[in-house]
């Protein structure tokens, strides 16, 4: 009989908030992934043509959220704002939630700007949702463990 790993986040249900306040549901979130620039270079008294290498920028992906509902114009006001020239970044929490709807981990986003706004195919055969797309580019990224074992 073979151990299985148990899954403590059932369904992967999680929230999603820019300035704390929630906004629309999404029934998926890619979160972004971070990478460190290599800055390779050779001091001028080696012995050896080694090759040293220290780290660089950091650059984090975009956070992608997609088939979304809301009741409410504040995203696509956020976007216009940028396509207007007046926007301003804000902060985004994601939250990942057990099966009791207790928050087990958070993912803060600093200086997050809408990039995409994809609205969804209008047919009337069958139900739209109210964003199809909403990309965000971000500067910074936070991991908080809420749950457990911190």
């Amino acid at each position: 009989m073979s151990a299985g790993l148990a899954n403590p986040y059932d369904a992967f249900h999680f929230t999603v908030a820019i300035e704390g306040i929630p906004v629309a549901a999404f029934t998926e979130c890619v979160l972004p992934a971070v990478s460190i620039d290599v800055i390779e270079y050779r001091e001028g008294a080696d012995l050896q043509n080694n090759v040293h290498k220290l780290p660089g920028l950091v650059k984090y992906d975009n956070l992608i959220l997609r088939n979304g509902l809301t009741s409410s114009n504040a995203l696509w006001g956020w976007f216009s704002s940028f396509v207007q020239g007046t926007g301003t970044t804000k902060s985004i929490t994601v939250s990942l939630l057990d099966g009791q709807k207790n928050q087990v981990y958070q993912w803060g986003f600093a200086n997050a700007w809408p990039v995409k706004f994809q609205s969804p195919v209008l047919d009337g055969k069958r139900s739209a949702l109210a964003i199809e797309t909403l990309e965000i580019a971000v500067e910074g990224m936070t991991v908080l463990n809420l749950g457990q074992g911190n």
